[in-house]
């Protein structure tokens, strides 16, 4: 009996500390209890955004139209709205900056919600000398160009990463003076996936987007794009949609024109942005269709003066919102509510 009573009281601990960390059980009970009626709904498309100025503007075209009777759920802080584009059923969430923020966003959505795939999308630095503010990219591809061997000046950098940078060649004046700030290596991603055994992680520089949205994403190229701010203020010439070209992510906002030819003579970018290969290896390492299209609204640091981004950032944001609802509208209804990847 006495080592009864012990095991019941050790029961009694057990459950008393899960309770204390789980918090208001009836709290979790009413989220799950609404994440299955909305999934009973779906499937859905997942449009994933970064920050307010992005959100604005996809809600000022009016095309997203709430569920009457589950328009949103918050969880951790965020706010996943659902309802419908055009008649596709879509969950939209605004993730925050930074690709923490990105990927521990897009987890949760495929987690919890019924997804078919995942469309993120918001603005971008532009790289690539032959395209211009307010033009979108439609990447097929994304590098976490953030992630680094950062070596001694004398340092050896792996051979195995993929490209260095020597920091005491971007000197000026040239030859003045040792530069202690030595060199980086750009290393590779650990990807971990549905598709291989457990804990058994590939290496990955490149993390492609689904082959089939991008091949419809095609389609939206020569599409109509707006090239004013306002009656006042205008860009010099109409701006275009490209897809197909590469994109860069890194926890750092790109002001810096050196840097900037670096990355694009190195590995052939167009956009930099803080978020979307996170997004994009989420949804991979997990077997989720994704696409990301990303609107240019700055420079990334080659222009004089202060970076325009305040400026043309809202001309960006509404352009990547209509190529937004132009792929949406492209996808078939049947595509919308399939899970299966080709």
């Amino acid at each position: 009996m006495a080592g009864r009573s012990r095991f019941m009281l050790v029961v009694l601990i057990l459950l008393f500390v899960v309770v204390s960390v789980s918090g208001t059980p009836s709290k979790k009970k009413i989220s799950w209890s609404r994440i299955k009626k909305i999934n009973k709904k779906g499937p859905y498309i997942g449009l994933i955004t970064v920050y307010p100025p992005e959100e604005n503007a996809f809600f000022s075209t009016r095309a997203f139209k709430s569920d009457s009777r589950y328009p949103f759920l918050d969880l951790s802080g965020r706010r996943f709205r659902v309802g419908r584009i055009y008649d596709r059923k879509v969950i939209y969430v605004r993730c925050g900056i930074g690709m923490v923020n990105a990927a521990a966003a897009t987890q949760q959505m495929l987690d919890l919600f019924d997804i078919t795939g995942i469309i993120h999308f918001g603005i971008s630095g532009n790289v690539n000398n032959s395209m211009f503010i307010g033009d979108v990219s439609i990447p097929k591809q994304f590098a976490h160009t953030g992630l680094w061997d950062w070596m001694n000046p004398n340092g050896t950098v792996d051979s195995n990463d993929v490209a260095q940078l020597k920091i005491g060649g971007y000197n000026v004046p040239q030859n003045d003076g040792f530069n202690l700030l030595g060199k980086i290596g750009f290393s590779r991603e650990q990807f971990f996936s549905v598709s291989t055994e457990g804990n058994a992680a590939a290496p990955m520089f490149w993390a492609e987007v689904s082959h089939e949205w991008l091949q419809l994403a095609a389609s939206l190229e020569g599409m109509e794009l707006e090239k004013c701010v306002n009656s006042s203020l205008c860009l010099p010439k109409k701006p275009k949609l490209v897809v197909g070209l590469k994109g860069s992510t890194s926890n750092s906002f790109l002001d810096n024109a050196a840097y900037r030819d670096f990355l694009f003579q190195t590995f052939e970018v167009t956009t930099a942005d803080m978020e979307s290969s996170a997004v994009v290896m989420t949804c991979l390492s997990n077997g989720f269709r994704v696409i990301v299209i990303r609107g240019m609204s700055d420079l990334a640091g080659s222009q004089s003066g202060e970076n325009p981004i305040h400026t043309f950032g809202s001309l960006a944001a509404l352009n990547t919102v209509k190529a937004v609802l132009r792929f949406i509208k492209k996808i078939p209804v049947d595509v919308s509510h399939s899970k299966s990847l080709k």
